[in-house]
Formats: C-alpha cells, sequence, structure tokens
C-alpha cells in the first residue's frame, strides 16, 4: 500500500538500504496493530559526526545486536530537501522494530536527529514534523502522540524534550526546548522486549550507568539472554565497577586476578600476560585448563565462549580492551 507520507517531497526511502543483521518480525495485526506514534530525539548532537541514519544503524545493530535500525521514521535536519528536513523511512512500518520495549507491537518509532537538551530545532525541522504528522494522521497510522518518555518503563529518559504538541499545532513561534526533567532513574528495572544490556545502559544519562556497571551488579545475569519481565539491579547498580571521579584508580597489580592491558591472540609470546588471562578465566569459569602461557585452542576457545556471553557483537577469540573491561566486570561481581 502507498501511503500519503510515502509521498512528502522531503521523504527518502532507506528500507533495506541500511546496515542491517537479519528483520523485524511482522506486527500480529499489520500496520492496524500501530496505536501510538513515538517521537524520539537521538540525543546525539547536530554537530556530531556520528549523527545520521547510518552510524545509528551501526550502533543499533553492531552494538545492541537489533535486526535493523531501531526508528521506523527519521527526521534529519542537517540535510535539507526542498526546503525543509529530509525524512528517512528506515524500517517498513508494518514491523515491530525495536524502539519502546513491550509497546513494540503499537509504536511508530519516529527519531528527530539531535540533542535537544542544547541544539534547537530549525524551522525546516519544525516543517518536516508537521508534514509527517499531518500525512500518517490522514493514513490513519495511529491515534496517539507520544514522547519516548511517556510509554511505559521509560520515564526516566531524556527524551523527547522538544515540545512536538506545540509543532503539531502549526506554533512556529518560540518554539524552543521545552526543559522536562526525566524522573530518578528506577532501581530495579523489568527487561523489556528488545532490551539488552547495551540499550538499558545509560550512555547519555545523568546517572552514567555503564554496561559493566549492570555486569557487576548482576551476577547471576546472562546479558546476552534477557529475557521479557526478568528484573535486574540498574539504578542500585551505578558506580558497582565504574569508580565515581573522587575514586583513586585501583593498579591492576592489587587485584587477586590481574588483568593484562593490550590485545593477546593466536600466536602471541608474554608468557606472564598469557597467564593472568587464563587465571582469571577459569577463576569465572570460563575453563581453559592449566595456566600455561601459551594462547593455544583451549584459551581461544575460553575467550570465545566468555565473548558470546558477555559481548556478543564481538565475538573474535581475541583479547582486548572491550574483553577485558568485561572480564573484570564479571570478576568483580564474584567477589575478587
Amino acid at each position: 500500500m502507498n501511503y500519503k507520507f510515502q509521498q512528502l517531497p522531503q521523504l527518502v526511502d532507506k528500507r533495506g538500504k541500511l546496515p542491517s543483521k537479519g528483520s523485524y518480525g511482522k506486527r500480529a495485526n499489520g500496520v492496524k496493530s500501530i496505536t501510538t506514534r513515538v517521537w524520539h530525539h537521538s540525543l546525539t548532537k547536530l554537530s556530531a559526526g556520528g549523527s545520521n541514519i547510518v552510524s545509528f544503524a551501526n550502533f543499533h545493530v553492531g552494538t545492541n545486536g537489533w535486526p535493523e535500525i531501531a526508528y521506523h521514521l527519521v527526521i534529519d535536519p542537517n540535510t535539507i530537501i526542498n526546503g525543509k528536513a529530509a525524512i528517512y523511512y528506515c524500517v517498513d512500518i508494518s514491523k515491530r522494530s525495536y524502539h519502546v520495549g513491550n509497546s513494540n507491537t503499537i509504536g511508530l518509532g519516529i527519531c528527530v536527529i539531535g540533542d535537544y537538551r542544547t541544539d534547537k530545532l530549525s524551522e525546516a525541522t519544525i516543517r518536516s514534523i508537521i508534514d509527517l504528522h499531518k500525512a500518517l494522521m490522514a493514513d490513519g497510522i495511529g491515534k496517539y502522540d507520544k514522547a519516548h518518555n511517556e510509554m511505559p518503563g521509560y520515564s526516566w529518559k531524556a527524551c523527547c524534550v522538544f515540545d512536538y504538541n506545540k509543532a503539531f499545532k502549526d506554533v512556529l513561534s518560540d518554539m524552543l526546548p521545552v526543559v522536562k526533567q526525566p524522573d530518578l532513574v528506577p532501581g530495579l528495572y523489568t527487561v523489556q522486549e528488545g532490551d539488552t544490556f547495551w540499550s538499558i545502559a545509560l550512555k547519555d544519562g545523568k546517572e552514567g550507568i555503564t554496561v559493566e556497571d549492570l555486569i557487576a551488579a548482576n551476577p547471576d545475569v546472562k546479558p546476552s539472554q534477557l529475557k521479557i519481565g526478568q528484573t535486574i539491579k540498574f539504578g542500585t547498580a551505578k558506580n558497582t565497577y565504574t569508580p565515581t571521579p573522587e575514586t583513586p584508580k585501583k593498579e591492576q597489580l592489587e587485584y587477586k586476578y590481574p588483568l593484562p592491558a593490550g590485545v593477546l591472540k593466536t600466536g602471541s609470546t608474554d608468557k606472564t600476560a598469557i597467564k593472568q588471562l587464563q587465571n582469571a578465566l577459569n577463576a569465572v569459569n570460563f575453563k581453559c585448563g592449566t595456566a600455561d602461557g601459551i594462547y593455544g585452542d583451549k584459551t581461544r576457545d575460553a575467550v570465545t565462549r566468555f565473548q558470546k556471553v558477555y559481548l556478543p557483537y564481538e565475538v573474535d577469540g581475541t583479547y582486548g580492551p572491550n574483553t577485558k573491561s568485561k572480564l573484570q566486570a564479571v570478576l568483580k561481581s564474584k567477589g575478587y
């Protein structure tokens, strides 16, 4: 079916043309399932090099482990078409993309590129917001409009801080960001559809909770195997692994199982470093046999198995900085 929103002159169809790894499932009742148009902003500054749909797709697929980019439609203030911000059609609206957890089935994901805690909405962007909203209403796609932080379980999100309702009413004067402080991050979090530790962690939020914090605070949880409805420590995980700025840095030699710096892989010859890695892997039950200082098949296999659980988007059997930080977090969760 060809919708009115697809006929907007500033719309560019990017379906099937962005980085992906698979495809989202279809909505149970197709487009009729959509009740809510969910408005996001990307939390990336307009001036940042990564504020574009390709970077978003790479992050969502490569880091969060999702099949495709999260948003069905993206408005790009940095690209002007016919005097208005470009609108990219990224994921078919019949698909249940991951952008609002358990509300994915009913939610249409719309993202305006920018961090509107500091960036300003341009008139070209507001015009595209208006055009898209009118077209979606004419198409009968959704009944309600809500910001990301108005959806169940996301009141702590720093999104969406521009007043989209004002834009819908064609009020272009004094269209400034609404300073809307998110709720406090909850101590516990209930896992929703599409969640991973990587998507849950607050990379831009004021709490600064990291993936390593979540790993260290939830020792019995496998981050690559989260289940809908599962409860994890979230707000209470803050600084479980990541020290506060005033905390003195603890040197590796002070740990029971110090971890080596740099990269280790098949063919590496630093026996002391390899033994440290082997001892740590054995301590967290990713057995690699006797610590003999040789990066052989057993060690590579143990690193690979560890990565599949704690670093599922970087499984290569090579020990490096990302594997080190995750292994350090697991060691800490075990009390080492």
